[in-house]
């Protein structure tokens, strides 16, 4: 359970793309593993859903883990910082993000490659095509984008890839044998503002990136 904590705790964390479309994203997640101690805590995160918001220049996810985890992510490019919320199991802490634009760059050197194909398919009224991203280590990740929407997905890791030409609308990940799989299920035009805050709500303690990562035991 931990590791898996883990895993899902820096989803959150680098990705980039261009900003120019105004949008909110409702995605359902599925979650599968051949891993039987990962397997068990499958029951645990039924109902798990991701909200992503953008507009330009800004951008947040809003994710629930089942019934143990919260996870707020906003993202602000041209002030190159960002604030992490997360609440597991009742414990409440903050991270605020600073120099995204010299972390994403550190990134593009282990930056998979990523072939678009001719594949394509409608979901929620847009047309997406296939795109497959591998890694130096041979791994694959599927994504369907959507090309007619433009994001900036900077401290996003669900989507950590800048060559993506638009926004996927469904794509996997793998962490530590847990594979989550998200599909876009909604898409709405209008976005209030003010959901891009950074104030750090009461009864939230404040962790560094640092720490943070060695939480992790890095990246």
């Amino acid at each position: 359970m931990k590791h898996l904590l883990l895993s899902i705790l820096f989803l959150a964390v680098v990705g980039t793309s261009i900003a120019q479309t105004t949008g909110q994203i409702s995605y359902s997640m599925d979650f599968s593993s051949d891993n039987p101690d990962m397997a068990m805590a499958i029951p645990m995160m039924q109902g798990s859903t991701m909200e992503l918001y953008f507009i330009p220049e800004k951008s947040k996810i809003d994710m629930t883990m089942g019934t143990f985890m919260k996870m707020n992510t906003v993202v602000d490019v041209k002030a190159d910082k960002g604030l992490m919320l997360m609440e597991v199991m009742g414990n409440k802490s903050a991270t605020e993000m600073k120099e995204l634009s010299k972390a994403d760059q550190a990134e593009k050197t282990d930056e998979p490659k990523v072939e678009v194909t001719s594949e394509t398919k409608d979901i929620v009224g847009y047309k997406c095509t296939k795109t497959i991203s591998r890694d130096a280590d041979g791994n694959e990740t599927i994504m369907w984008i959507a090309t007619d929407l433009k994001a900036s997905l900077k401290g996003h890791q669900q989507f950590g890839n800048s060559k993506l030409a638009g926004v996927p609308l469904e794509f996997s990940t793998v962490n530590n044998g847990m594979s989550i799989h998200f599909v876009a299920t909604k898409f709405t035009k209008k976005v209030d503002k003010k959901i891009f805050s950074m104030a750090i709500p009461e009864g939230y303690t404040v962790v560094s990136e640092e720490d943070l990562k060695n939480m992790g035991g890095g990246q």
